[in-house]
């Protein structure tokens, strides 16, 4: 892969990134937190409350929507004004054709590639897309930092008959369950986001966080250098095809959460950690 000039230091991203989660957050709640409220009905002294478009409760619940206070600086309003984003770089996405790529041009990703995983800056939420022109809604946060994602229940539109059809021709719900990973060019510092919202992606996500959280045990001080690798698996449903692809992480060794040290890629540093999807 080409380095980029000039890359953003990761101190710099990772604060644009907070404060990117925290402005998502409150424009949610500012979209969530005051729902329409018919008045009763009095077609055969049936009543019912309408929460949220087509859906039916029998009490309005009090809102009880915390606003998240803003910490950016000035120059960071500025950035976020200009250049809205929860985009740390260029983005990486698994590919229907199974390789890693870069989403602005297409180009895999070499599997000797090695990225430095920055897995405690793991944002994670619900996020909808709502039409073409339209900027997306976000309820997400940090997932080290103790953002909680509220249960998929809990969110609006809800009621399936409003929902539009997916690629089964089945009602697809509109909030999907996404994961933005933050990767580090190991040799160049340049800076990547792995998107995924698959449940391969996000296992594959899972199982990294897995070996985060053993490895802190032993190196608190350490990240995961890690390799991006397609896996996959022959699915018991012959209808599905002969071969499923998944994205998987493969851990190579560790590198010092001071970025400007060269990471350990060496045999003792946990080469053979291979993580399945």
């Amino acid at each position: 892969m080409q380095p980029r000039p000039h890359p953003r230091s990761t101190e710099q991203a990772l604060r644009q990134q907070k404060a990117d989660a925290e402005r998502d957050r409150r424009r949610a709640a500012e979209k969530t937190a005051a729902p329409h409220v018919k008045p009763p009905s009095d077609n055969g002294g049936a009543r019912a409350v309408s929460v949220a478009a087509g859906t039916a409760a029998p009490a309005v619940r009090e809102n009880t929507a915390v606003a998240v206070p803003d910490t950016r600086t000035a120059h960071e309003r500025y950035l976020d004004e200009i250049a809205p984003t929860s985009i740390v770089g260029r983005m990486i996405k698994f590919s229907r054709e199974g390789q890693f790529v870069t989403a602005d041009d297409g180009e895999s990703i070499s599997e000797s590639t090695e990225f430095i995983a920055l897995v405690d800056q793991l944002l994670t939420g619900w996020v909808k897309f709502s039409g073409s022109g339209e900027p997306p809604i976000k309820i997400m946060g940090l997932h080290y930092n103790g953002f909680v994602m509220p249960p998929v229940e809990e969110l609006p539109d809800r009621d399936p008959t409003e929902w539009e059809l997916g690629l089964d021709n089945q009602p697809s719900d509109p909030w999907k369950h996404f994961q933005y990973l933050i990767l580090q060019q190991a040799d160049t510092a340049d800076l990547f986001t792995f998107v995924t919202q698959s449940p391969t992606g996000r296992r594959a996500v899972g199982n990294l966080m897995r070996h985060y959280e053993r490895q802190q045990k032993t190196h608190p001080d350490t990240y995961p250098c890690v390799r991006l690798k397609p896996g996959g698996f022959v699915p018991k449903d012959p209808r599905k095809g002969e071969w499923v692809p998944v994205p998987t992480f493969v851990v190579v060794g560790r590198a010092p959460k001071d970025s400007t040290v060269k990471p350990d890629t060496s045999l003792s540093g946990d080469l053979d950690d291979k993580i399945d999807f």
